[in-house]
């Protein structure tokens, strides 16, 4: 073989080794690789071996890993390696075969190899031995945690979409947060904050199939769908509260409790309501003028009255909707068939009040399971739940119970677990990716000496059907999300001092997400500037006292003007005091305007005519009102009398 032919099949085998990394299944593409490590150690070890079979059978495989054409073909199924769960059988080659009932993994790494320039062999019964010491505990990656806080209120739902890159988180406070993994530094905080609807907390967010948009349900009646960055599209279509019938409303006419977006249908979404119905939507009308509803779904009733759908799941193929309801049932719906029927109005017509003849939606009243009394009346199914063959369902209830269901028996559960709390609408659960354990959260407990026990994520068995493991959290453990693609555990919660997301994870099984962002280091903060203090006074050194200097050519100031120049730096306190009379007088001489007039009309001081005798205050005036009578010439001067004085007698003086 010349140097081109052995450079060419170096690099198939390079790019074959990258393809085996980035599957991570474990399947044809590492087995390939297994064979041909073993190939090599045996041509090494046998060197009278003609190498020509081995090389005609490399580029086979080759050729075989590669696509020689364009269009669709058909691929084998490819099994993962199921890593200590059941029989497993090996053949000539030493590829790992799982037996017929052994279960699967969703994530397994795929075995390592080594480049050759190293030189040293595979060794294979090794890795075969770790697989099988496998243990049960280490499929759950918890290993380590990463939290991300900065919330004011409990986390009660988070969503990751199916690719592993985007996750909105919904609170308490009415926030939804927007975290990018692939942008995200260590200090794992959201890029965009979103507010749906001001005031009202979040009950449920989840994304699309092809995760370009996401929708959030709030306590509002009409969710709102985002798009990728949390730009709104739109907003469901609201129903007339006056009307009794649910079926004639064109939406919810009370708050929504969940919503939950078809796995397999791009435009469908499901929401529940406190309305007692569920709704399907379409969100290619969203701000169509007839509406973007499709159906309406009505659970039986149990009992007269009304009731409320606290939450809904969908099947993983989309053809089962299931409904909990306050009532303590668990009704469960087909998707499409025959049982909807078109909600417009036949001949016979319906009062007036609810007289609608454009109703373009269908309506399913008729729901194919009922699971009666799986719970107590009055209690919210927190949480359902599907498994993947689509014949197990898990109920969450808010009086601590948690059951799994089979629906081929409706009368009773599989299993009851019960001393689980919590105290939120919002209490998830959920399934493994490979369906082998589900799991859901748990309250903080108060003990006997006031203390808080802690919450935690509680991990069950579905073969064995107990609780194989309790991660504790230090509060209250609400949004619970188990991605399959990046092999970790999201947990929301808080209290009443805030709320934080957990992200559980194994540093050896985990890929991406938070485990790429911690190891991104966030930008520092410019701290060459020294801090500014805006609620302090700066001064200038000018302005202070001990480094004022008098100007040249400028008179030095007395006393009076200091205490002038004072008045005027804050004239809302005027210095005060009081003059001989008792009266109240600005404290440099000045006065009121009130007081300057009082004293020039004679009203105080020394000529206050009040503190004046009487006779003493009218003669004054005597002597000015003979000289220049002004007031009384013009009245008394022809008209006065001229007074007549009695003349003496001479006799009378001589006597």
């Amino acid at each position: 073989m010349d140097d081109d032919e052995e450079l060419a099949m170096l690099a198939k085998e390079r790019a074959m080794r990258a393809i085996a990394a980035r599957a991570n299944d474990g399947g044809a593409m590492a087995a390939l690789l297994r064979k041909k490590d073993a190939m090599r150690a045996r041509e090494t070890s046998t060197p009278t071996t003609s190498s020509a079979y081995y090389d005609d059978e490399e580029d086979a495989s080759a050729r075989a890993a590669f696509p020689m054409s364009f269009g669709k073909r058909e691929r084998a199924p490819v099994q993962a390696v199921a890593s200590g769960a059941g029989d497993r059988t090996r053949d000539d080659d030493d590829v790992v075969v799982p037996a017929a009932n052994a279960p699967t993994r969703a994530f397994d790494a795929v075995p390592e190899t080594r480049d050759d320039d190293d030189g040293d062999d595979v060794d294979e019964d090794d890795e075969d031995d770790e697989d099988d010491e496998y243990e049960e505990e280490d499929a759950i990656p918890c290993a380590a945690e990463a939290v991300m806080e900065g919330y004011k209120k409990p986390a009660t739902c988070c969503a990751v979409d199916r690719s592993g890159v985007r996750m909105a988180v919904g609170s308490s406070d009415g926030v939804v947060r927007l975290y990018d993994f692939t942008g995200m530094k260590r200090d794992l905080r959201p890029f965009r904050e979103v507010h749906p609807r001001e005031g009202y907390p979040i009950h449920a967010v989840d994304w699309s199939p092809t995760g370009d948009m996401f929708v959030a349900a709030s306590g509002n009646w009409q969710p709102t769908v985002h798009d990728r960055d949390g730009v709104e599209l739109g907003e469901f279509d609201k129903g007339d509260m006056y009307i009794r019938d649910l079926r004639n409303t064109r939406g919810h006419v009370a708050a929504t409790t969940d919503v939950k977006w078809n796995p397999l249908d791009r435009s469908t979404v499901c929401t529940a309501g406190e309305d007692g119905s569920l709704r399907l939507w379409d969100v290619d009308y969203l701000g169509d003028a007839r509406g973007s509803q499709k159906a309406v779904l009505k659970p039986q009733q149990i009992k007269p009255g009304r009731v409320q759908v606290t939450s809904c799941a969908y099947s993983h193929d989309g053809d089962l909707i299931s409904g909990g309801i306050t009532d303590g049932s668990v009704q469960i719906f087909s998707s499409k068939g025959s049982q909807y029927r078109s909600a417009s109005i036949g001949l016979v017509l319906p009062p007036s009040q609810q007289c609608k003849l454009d109703n373009h939606w269908s309506f399913n009243g008729r729901p194919g399971h009922v699971f009666k009394g799986a719970h107590p009346a009055g209690e919210a199914v927190t949480s359902l739940a599907f498994a993947r063959d689509g014949r197990t369902l898990l109920s969450r209830c808010e009086d601590g119970t948690l059951n799994v269901w089979d629906l081929r028996n409706v009368k009773s559960p599989l299993k009851r677990f019960d001393d689980l709390p919590t105290r939120h609408g919002e209490t998830a659960v959920g399934w493994s990716p490979n369906d082998v354990y589900f799991f859901t959260g748990v309250d903080a407990e108060r003990d006997s000496r006031g203390g808080t026990s802690g919450g935690g994520v509680c991990f069950f068995s579905r073969e064995k059907l107990e609780m194989v493991r309790r991660v504790s959290t230090p509060t209250n453990c609400i949004a619970l999300e188990w991605h399959p693609r990046l092999n970790q555990i999201f947990v929301g919660g808080g209290d009443a001092k805030g709320g934080e997301v957990r992200v559980l994870y194994d540093p050896k099984k985990s890929m991406d997400g938070v485990t790429k962002a911690l190891g991104k280091v966030a930008r520092r903060t410019n701290e060459d500037f020294a801090r500014i203090d805006i609620k302090e006074i700066a001064y200038t050194p000018n302005a202070l006292p001990a480094f004022q200097e008098d100007m040249p050519g400028k008179r030095k100031l007395d006393s009076k003007d200091i205490a002038r120049k004072a008045l005027r730096k804050n004239p809302s306190k005027p210095a005060t005091t009081h003059d001989k009379s008792g009266v109240l007088t600005g404290g440099t001489g000045s006065s009121l305007l009130t007081q300057h007039i009082m004293r020039n009309n004679e009203e105080l001081g020394e000529k206050n005519w009040m503190k004046m005798d009487a006779r003493e205050s009218i003669l004054r005036h005597a002597e000015k009102a003979a000289a220049d009578p002004k007031f009384t010439k013009q009245a008394y001067e022809h008209t006065q009398p001229k007074p007549v004085w009695r003349e003496e007698e001479k006799g009378e003086e001589s006597e």
